[in-house]
């Protein structure tokens, strides 16, 4: 049976005989017709196909953990899509990096495999955030201000067919936000909308029958404001669908929090008030209103920029030089700074009010309106952090505020009963994800790797404690390289910098932030003797063969006490729960998982895993750690044998 966009491959006329038909389909393709065109009977992906096929169909939502190399994509686009067509209404499939979205709907992927394999047909369609678009309208008023660049940008802009920022990737992003749609823009009364690149794109979203692929960040956005958009009379961000499959699952809890803040960036206030600024100098020149623009420019801006720059510099000094996340504290200086940002940034937005009506109809009617929507985001944000029911923390120079509980994932505001939800990753604590998004009933799956570990895997464990540094070089050199070793910290990072630059090792050792990720990782393939060093590389990494023969982990990856985790912490002491088995424990799993996976990808992989921290074995939870570890693999003290084991794959 094939697929053809105008039906199903079975008969349905209710949703028991959707069960059953697709239960019985998704068996004839994953055992005769896929392996018909060389793809292996794997029966991992088989029986995660099965549980989120039952969990569409009973309309519940499902956390799926299914290891790498599964096949976990062609495992809930079958089902996805057969219910999107039992239903009316496409699938969103939304997914947390670029990486995967090309891998599903690029011109090799997963969902173009599919379509050649069984038929072709499966509608597909990428939903991109808006803001990922120029408008045509504030390209025309760069002429206002002209900044550098902006001739190239504005000749693009007027001959694009698409008008995606992908065109032009290397425009920069002080440059781009100046023409990019945002929604201050009066869009229902542009005399371009018919040619509006944001709508079009909507409008090819809209016509999907099939899947809308998209990124976490615009999900979450459209569940925001979908309610409100509708009640307003404009469209949502995203057509009506009928399920949602979250694929790299384990990062939403923390997107669906941040959607629901608010985030202040030196950079970003510096760069709006110099466009305020540099528009009023503009203006100044030759008007008979010179005194009020100047005014405006060397005042009321000026006054801005220093209560911004007097929050930022108060903040960061109270939250110290620490790395990740740091809590702001609602004491003292910070909030008078606060207080005195309100006062300026609203005295802005009554001289730009009068500046707007001055400009009604005009092109110059746009650029204020998108100076206003930047202030009032800004607005928002000091609001939220006077409230005692929020996070605020600086992370790097930005500053986040976000709710202290976030809502509910299904809810009044939210996802309505009975939408199915399929939570998809390589790694997944449900008990403790479902706590996190306040899902009271779900399903689950789990199931490992398509590979026989026990014959791939080695695992290193010292026989006692010593020095992790000392032992991570020990196992470099019997490795002959080799080797990625993860860390926890920046700080973790450069202890081994000098230490390892020190050891006198003959093979290149690669330190994250000495070079692009991408490129680290490039060089790390090529060199098959290198050793990749970081903090970040504990997803995200896919280097199958020899380049990648062990994984070093030092330290069991505990998350930092950030104002997040610290918050489900208190949560779950108020619960009466331990709040290191709710938060802490859960939380290191998936990142320790996240690890482990990066050694095998592929059936011909053979590897070493190296987890030097043996603090684990004098607890009570000592057998979570284990099962979090390649199932059946032999642990080993003797660095000779892990040698010997990936020389010549003896044991």
């Amino acid at each position: 049976m094939r697929l053809s966009w105008t039906n199903l491959p079975f008969k349905a006329r209710n949703r028991a005989e959707f069960s059953q038909g697709l239960t019985n389909w998704l068996g004839q393709v994953f055992y005769e017709q896929l392996p018909g065109h060389g793809y292996e009977v794997r029966e991992e992906q088989i029986y995660t196909a099965f549980r989120m096929a039952g969990a569409l169909a009973e309309g519940q939502p499902l956390f799926a953990e299914a290891g790498s190399g599964t096949g976990k994509t062609f495992a809930y686009l079958l089902p996805a899509v057969c219910y999107a067509r039992f239903q009316g209404r496409p699938v969103v499939v939304a997914t947390s990096s670029k990486v995967l979205q090309a891998q599903l709907i690029g011109p090799q992927g997963d969902i173009q495999a599919l379509s050649r394999l069984l038929g072709p047909g499966i509608d597909a369609r990428l939903a991109t955030e808006p803001g990922e678009y120029v408008c045509r309208r504030k390209a025309d008023a760069l002429f206002l201000h002209r900044p550098k660049g902006w001739k190239a940008l504005h000749s693009w802009a007027r001959k694009t067919k698409t008008g995606a920022r992908s065109e032009v990737p290397r425009t920069p992003d002080e440059l781009w936000d100046q023409v990019s749609w945002d929604p201050s823009l009066p869009c229902d009364a542009c005399r371009m909308r018919a040619t509006c690149h944001v709508s079009a794109a909507r409008q090819r979203c809209r016509a999907a029958t099939d899947l809308i692929v998209t990124d976490h960040r615009l999900f979450a956005a459209d569940l925001l404001t979908r309610a409100e958009r509708l009640a307003t009379g404009h469209l949502p961000l995203l057509p009506a669908y009928s399920a949602v499959v979250l694929d790299e699952a384990h990062h939403w809890p923390e997107t669906w929090q941040r959607a629901q803040g608010h985030v202040v960036s030196r950079r970003r206030l510096a760069q709006t008030l110099d466009l305020i600024a540099g528009y009023a100098r503009k203006r100044a020149r030759g008007s008979s209103l010179q005194r009020r623009y100047e005014r405006l420019a060397d005042v009321v801006v000026a006054q801005v920029r220093e209560a911004g720059r007097r929050l930022l510099d108060s903040v960061a000094a109270a939250v110290g030089p620490e790395e990740g996340k740091r809590t702001i504290p609602r004491a003292g200086s910070v909030m008078e700074a606060v207080d005195g940002l309100v006062t300026a940034v609203e005295q802005l937005q009554d001289e730009l009010a009068t500046e707007e009506t001055m400009n009604e109809g005009l092109e110059s009617e746009v650029t204020i309106r998108a100076f206003q929507a930047r202030l009032d985001d800004l607005l928002a944000a000091l609001s939220m952090l006077r409230e005692p029911d929020s996070l605020p923390w600086l992370e790097g120079e930005d500053m986040w505020v976000v709710p202290r509980r976030p809502l509910p994932l299904y809810g009044e505001q939210t996802l309505s009963t009975g939408t199915p939800v399929l939570f998809s990753s390589a790694t997944l604590e449900p008990a403790y994800m479902a706590r996190v998004l306040q899902i009271n009933r779900y399903g689950t799956s789990r199931v490992g790797v398509p590979f026989n570990l026990a014959e791939q895997v080695l695992v290193y464990r010292p026989a006692e404690e010593a020095d992790d540094v000392a032992e991570t070089v020990k196992i470099i050199e019997a490795m002959r390289g080799r080797a990625l070793v993860l860390l926890n910290s920046r700080a973790d990072l450069e202890r081994y910098r000098r230490s390892l630059t020190s050891a006198g090792l003959p093979w290149r050792i690669l330190f994250e932030g000495d070079g692009e990720r991408g490129a680290m990782l490039t060089q790390f393939r090529k060199d098959a003797s290198s050793v990749l060093v970081g903090v970040t590389f504990w997803e995200g990494v896919d280097v199958p063969g020899e380049s990648l023969s062990c994984v070093v982990i030092p330290r069991l990856p505990f998350p930092a006490h950030d104002p997040l985790i610290r918050e489900r912490r208190e949560q779950a002491q108020a619960r009466g729960e331990d709040p290191f088995l709710a938060v802490d424990l859960p939380e290191m799993l998936i990142r320790l998982k996240q690890g482990a996976g990066r050694l095998i990808r592929t059936a011909q992989d053979r590897g070493v895993l190296a987890l030097l921290d043996l603090s684990y074995l004098r607890h009570p939870w000592r057998d979570l750690v284990a099962d979090a570890l390649p199932e059946g693999a032999e642990v080993t003290a003797d660095l000779q044998r892990i040698a010997a084991f990936c020389r010549d794959g003896r044991r």
